[in-house]
């Protein structure tokens, strides 16, 4: 929150230099994030008028200007600017001069004829049109009242000030105000503090003439004050309010709507203004939305409402969100004649839930947000009224509205001085708690070690005698803490059982080639849906973003493979022949929820590759190695999810679990992420592998004896998958079979229409003694016939 120090000065003084202010200020807990100088970039510039304006002779637009600046002689000064005249007070930059932007002005010539210096318009210097009316880039800025010539435009503009950027914690909400910071500076820098006394003139009349307000919901809406202005005079404010709006960053606009702003600022108390001639039925109602209920906001934005959100609504229908931004349909113009100013305070649950749900974030939001203290709200409508007669903005109307059921006032805490001392640490003495607590206007007496504190209305933080120690001991001041040497044990870090596996997959990966990448969460459900998958499918269900950054970041990722070939797609795009990646990530499946009624989520890991000899036997034998790691073994079915080639994918499963599904993409979905055909995924489930996964058992030993090797190819229906025939191979080999392998893939007119046939390696070894011929043979017609019987498979000859 950035604030003019001139302002703050107003309220406490500041008797120290700007560094000194911030390093107190931080010692006694308010953070400060900087302070910075306004006219910085603004060096060198005063006042000069015009005293004769002739146009250039080698130019069409420039004109040679004499300027007297409050020097001996006056300055010969060229500008191009259309609106420059005789007798005009204008910005000067002499030689020297430093404007926004890093520019330094030079003596220099301009097509002949020296100039020494430059007359400015408003954004070269650094003031908006809003802080000083002027004709912006189009021209000069030209002074409407008369100031001493030479005079510092800084001092004009109120650029010869210092602003502080506070950093306020969510617990302190009153400090989110000139009136906070500056109890908070009286305190620190032990200074008086000066608020000004508050006094509003009516004239008369009551304000159940001019409009009617209701609370419907006082749960929401705890106090909801109201007073109306006749007789409106809007115009520009004074400069000392825009001064003061600028060095906050906010825009001026007219004196009506500043004063809410400025008391926002001021008091911390957010405030709007109503047009009454706007306003439907002259009916101001707080209630909940109704279902399908629309507004559209000051910023033309239309907005669909809940019945969670809390509105401000006329006789016929919503003119505001409560607490957050006004309605279009009520705002201020030059016509305005008749305002109804609104104090209130909101829910502050109730307000953000809505703020962010419509992505809407205002100063208004963020103050309700933080909790604004319900006690004092007629103070500042009544400084806003104090404000209309100031700027004499129109008249101030009798009586007011404040509703409310019940206020909730501080209470007082009743501690112990020794346990308080204790606390902190610091040998601190009943006076000088007393001394402390006063400082923050606290209510405090004082009867032996019994220290009874109420807080100021202001203060919601204040709830227990922790809240007091806290208040006593950044006033006494933190430096008091004694420095003490760091104790205790320190225990080594470590991996959890869930980081090893993954740093075990990881490890065994990069020895396969792959490398490591990793993406957001977030997703589209258009990439989603470009895998085409049927519309029932629960990966079409994403749990939903309330508030994305976009539409590509709408929805919570149920499947990895979107982002996968995304990356694959961008890597072969750009050059790259060989791409071998994987991803560990978290599934946000939509349809199904914990016991605690919260979204499931499940780990997985994806494989994604292209490139030279990289086909389905590669990516199956890493996910295969994968599960070895994990002790699950597996079994390979044919058939995947859609976005697979249906002729080369498989499912691996053990038992009932499907542990991964991988094979080559599908051409249309290789087409659509312009991939080349051969692109593989595999994506694992490491739920389902950690699940099945078996510790390693008892190490036997390596066998002595040598093993017998027999090749065989088989010739086959071509429609035949090749598990099955192995797994057969396995069970009639029986346990003298140590390992078969699959090493050929032959087809060719000689084996007839419709055949393959598939060469593996079986390799067979006894534990205690030599196979021989007699051992092995058997075995191998026993393997023969099997096949025969089951497959329709014949030795090729």
């Amino acid at each position: 929150m950035k604030i003019s120090m001139n302002w703050i000065k107003q309220y406490a003084d500041i008797p120290v230099t700007p560094a000194e202010y911030e390093s107190r200020m931080i010692m006694h807990g308010t953070g400060v994030e900087g302070i910075e100088y306004l006219g910085e970039e603004c060096q060198n510039v005063v006042v000069g008028r015009v005293l004769t304006c002739r146009d250039h002779e080698n130019s069409d637009h420039l004109h040679v200007c004499t300027v007297d600046v409050g020097q001996s002689e006056p300055l010969q000064i060229v500008c191009g600017a259309p609106n420059v005249k005789e007798g005009i007070l204008v910005p000067v930059a002499l030689v020297g001069a430093k404007l926004p932007g890093g520019h330094e002005i030079k003596k220099g010539k301009l097509r002949g004829v020296e100039s020494h210096g430059m007359l400015c318009s408003g954004p070269e210097i650094g003031v908006p049109v809003e802080l000083y009316p002027s004709v912006g880039d189009a021209g000069l800025l030209i002074f409407n009242e008369d100031y001493p010539l030479g005079t510092d435009v800084r001092k004009i503009f109120g650029l010869d000030d210092y602003v502080a950027d506070f950093e306020i914690l969510a617990n302190r909400p009153d400090c989110l105000c000139a009136w906070g910071i500056a109890r908070e500076t009286a305190a620190s820098l032990d200074t008086a503090l000066k608020l000004p006394e508050v006094k509003v003139q009516e004239v008369g009349g009551d304000i159940s003439e001019h409009v009617k307000v209701a609370v419907q919901d006082h749960e929401k809406c705890p106090r909801y004050a109201a007073k109306v202005i006749k007789n409106v005079r809007v115009a520009p404010s004074p400069m000392w309010m825009r001064q003061i709006l600028h060095a906050a960053g906010m825009r001026s606009i007219n004196n009506i709507v500043d004063i809410t702003n400025f008391i926002m600022l001021e008091t911390g108390h957010p405030m709007h203004a109503f047009d009454l001639a706007k306003v439907r039925g002259r009916q101001i109602i707080v209630r909940t939305a109704r279902e399908n209920e629309t507004l559209r906001t000051l910023d033309g934005k239309d907005h669909a409402l809940t019945c969670d959100d809390l509105l401000i609504c006329d006789a016929e229908g919503p003119t505001g969100l409560a607490g957050i931004m006004g309605g279009e349909e009520s705002e201020i113009t030059e016509e305005t004649t008749e305002v109804m100013f609104e104090c209130a305070t909101f829910d502050r649950a109730v307000t953000r839930l809505s703020a962010r749900r419509m992505g809407i974030r205002t100063e208004a939001s963020g103050r309700f947000e933080r909790g604004v203290s319900a006690n004092d709200i007629m103070l500042a409508l009544n400084r806003a009224c104090q404000l209309v007669n100031m700027l004499d903005a129109g008249d101030v109307v009798g009586g007011c509205y404040d509703l409310y059921e019940k206020l909730e006032l501080p209470q007082p805490i009743v501690c112990s001085v020794k346990r308080l001392a204790a606390r902190t640490g610091v040998d601190i003495t009943a006076d000088e708690m007393v001394k402390a607590l006063t400082k923050l206007n606290f209510t405090v007496t004082l009867d032996g070690d019994v220290l009874t504190a109420t807080a100021p209305d202001y203060r919601q933080d204040v709830e227990r005698d922790a809240d007091i120690c806290e208040e006593v001991l950044r006033m006494v001041g933190y430096d008091r803490i004694p420095s003490t040497r760091l104790r205790g044990e320190t225990t080594p870090g470590g991996l959890n059982p869930l980081m090893q596996r993954k740093a075990r997959i990881r490890k065994a990966l990069s020895g396969l080639g792959y490398d490591e990448m990793m993406t957001f969460s977030f997703v589209s459900l258009k990439s989603i849906a470009g895998l085409g998958l049927s519309q029932d499918d629960p990966r079409m269900q994403p749990i939903l973003v309330r508030n994305p950054l976009g539409e590509d970041t709408a929805c919570m990722r149920t499947t990895l493979a979107p982002d996968m070939l995304r990356i694959l797609s961008g890597n072969y795009n750009r050059g790259n022949e060989t791409a071998m990646l994987y991803e560990f990530g978290t599934l946000f499946d939509g349809t199904r929820r914990t016991a605690e009624g919260l979204f499931t989520e499940s780990p997985a890991l994806i494989l994604g590759a292209y490139g030279k000899g990289l086909d389905f036997f590669s990516i199956r034998g890493a996910v295969e190695t994968l599960c070895a790691l994990e002790g699950v073994g597996v079994k390979v079915e044919p058939g995947a999810d859609c976005y697979y080639h249906p002729g080369r994918s498989a499912r691996l499963t053990h038992g009932q679990a499907v542990i991964a599904q991988l094979g080559q993409i599908h051409p249309d979905i290789a087409a659509r992420n312009d991939l080349p055909e051969n692109t593989l995924l595999a994506e694992v489930d490491l739920v389902a592998l950690y699940d099945n996964a078996q510790p390693m058992g008892q190490v036997a030993p390596i066998s002595r004896m040598q093993a017998v090797s027999r090749d065989i190819a088989l010739v086959m229906d071509e429609k035949q998958h090749l598990g099955p025939v192995m797994d057969a191979v396995r069970a009639a080999a029986g346990p003298l079979l140590e390992d078969i392998k699959l090493f050929d893939i032959f087809r060719g007119v000689q084996l007839g229409i419709g055949k393959k046939s598939a060469a593996f390696s079986l390799v067979f070894r006894s534990p205690d003694q030599t196979l021989t011929e007699d051992t092995v043979n058997p075995i191998m017609k026993k393997v023969l016939k099997v096949c025969k019987d089951k497959f329709d498979a014949e030795i090729r000859s």
